[in-house]
């Protein structure tokens, strides 16, 4: 939410108000993260007797909560100054920044190591490289942003209308937070923990799967929300409709092949004993890709101001989640649940986020399919060609138990690397030239 609202502020009150609003929130979440970690510190000594842990190990544990305390307030902070940089395209700096981190967490751990360091000293670590990262963002944020000052001064004025845009947001949030562990809990409560652990390990991928997507498509964001602050509807549709092809070109291929080989997959990655995992698997790709065609759609609204309706959608997935698991848990487990988890993401993504978006965009729902997969340029090639993967995906499904585990690897290589030649010619290269051009016509 905080991208759209360093776009609008900056479009209509200049940089000056940007700074004052990024200022204004790094101030209050270090606040809050210091009054929460004081709450934490004094809460640590009675954490060891709740848990039961040995008296010789309840010192050590109040000393590794308390630091772990001081990492929480330095982390708070670096979410409104690392979205800054995002909303002006910086995410040159955002990177470089992260690697510096990195590098220096990398350091740090060896050297405690090395001297012979604990628990502790590994805690200490954590709230040295947060406290790095979160200097390193105060001093990039505005050194990359021209007209950026931040200061530490906490202004009244700005919070509420902050708070005002954000409620729904926050709304959204606890709903996915809820919606994203619910599932292991309810089969826990109505099913076996062999069940559990079969959901678990069949979830890993597609998790995976979707940060991929999420990280990749995070950089359209801030470009979404210029089009809604120049009220440019024609570039809003050229980038919804390319973001949507690389989410339909890229990952419908990979999800067919995980779902279509998800036994196999499941038998050499976790062993013989989770081969039953290989239908959970497949079902929650199928799931996971429909998330994934509904990032796009989840980008247009909060980056037009439509919070509320996505928050709305985001709840009413999270309650038919759980309806659906605490349907399906004791009769069926955890394939039915994943099955009817991936049929109410459709659902909910095909006849609720995806009109909602297309409303904001102009264009009816099939116009924008056909101007995604059909009409824009290589985009017929493309489907071809894709259409080519799934059909040799199925010819290599019916040798599964005649070939060998190498020659099923050696046939789905030559296969991917054919299709992802076509991708980046069809879809990757023309996006990326594009980008170029339209960067150097900018002034």
């Amino acid at each position: 939410m905080l991208v759209p609202l360093y776009v609008n502020t900056f479009t209509e009150k200049g940089i000056e108000e940007v700074s004052r609003v990024a200022s204004t929130l790094a101030v209050t979440l270090l606040g809050i993260g210091a009054a929460g970690g004081g709450v934490l510190s004094l809460a640590a000594s009675q954490v060891p007797r709740l848990l039961h842990l040995p008296s010789t190990q309840t010192t050590l544990a109040v000393e590794v909560l308390m630091i772990a305390s001081a990492a929480v307030m330095f982390a708070l902070p670096q979410g409104p100054l690392e979205l800054l940089c995002q909303a002006f395209h910086r995410f040159d700096r955002v990177n470089q920044l992260q690697i510096a981190t990195t590098a220096v967490r990398v350091v740090l751990t060896i050297a405690v190591l090395s001297r012979g360091g604990g628990i502790v000293a590994l805690a200490a670590v954590q709230v040295a490289v947060s406290l790095f990262r979160l200097a390193g963002l105060w001093l990039v944020a505005p050194l990359a942003i021209p007209g950026l000052a931040l200061r530490m001064r906490f202004q009244w004025d700005v919070l509420p209308g902050v708070i005002r845009a954000t409620k729904w947001s926050f709304a959204d949030e606890v709903s996915r937070r809820i919606g994203g562990n619910s599932e292991q809990v309810i089969l826990a409560a109505l099913s076996s923990f062999q069940q559990v652990a079969l959901f678990g390990v069949g979830s890993r991928l597609p998790a995976h799967m979707y940060q991929f997507a999420a990280r990749g498509l995070s950089v359209l964001f801030p470009t979404l929300s210029e089009h809604h602050a120049q009220s440019d509807t024609g570039r809003l549709r050229e980038t919804f409709s390319g973001a949507l092809r690389i989410c339909v070109t890229g990952f419908v291929p990979l999800a067919t092949f995980g779902a279509i080989c998800s036994g196999p997959l499941m038998k050499m990655w976790a062993g013989p004993s989770y081969e039953k995992a290989g239908p959970v698997l497949a079902c929650l790709l199928i799931s996971s890709l429909s998330i994934i065609v509904m990032l796009p759609s989840d980008m247009v609204l909060y980056s037009h101001g439509q919070i509320r309706q996505a928050a709305r959608f985001s709840i009413a997935e999270t309650v038919g989640k759980v309806a659906v698991a605490l349907l399906l848990a004791a009769r069926f487990g955890a394939v039915g649940v994943a099955a009817g988890i991936a049929l109410w993401h459709w659902c909910v993504n095909l006849f609720l986020y995806f009109p909602a978006a297309c409303k904001v965009a102009k264009l009816q729902p099939a116009q924008l399919w056909a101007k995604t997969l059909w009409d824009g340029a290589g985009a017929k090639e493309l489907v071809i060609v894709g259409c080519a993967y799934v059909a040799g995906l199925g010819v290599l499904t019916v040798g599964v138990r005649l070939l060998p585990t190498l020659g099923i690897c050696v046939l789905f290589g030559a296969i991917s690397v054919l299709y992802c030649s076509a991708w980046a010619v069809y879809t990757a290269l023309p996006m990326w030239r594009n980008a170029r051009a339209r960067a150097s016509a900018i002034p």
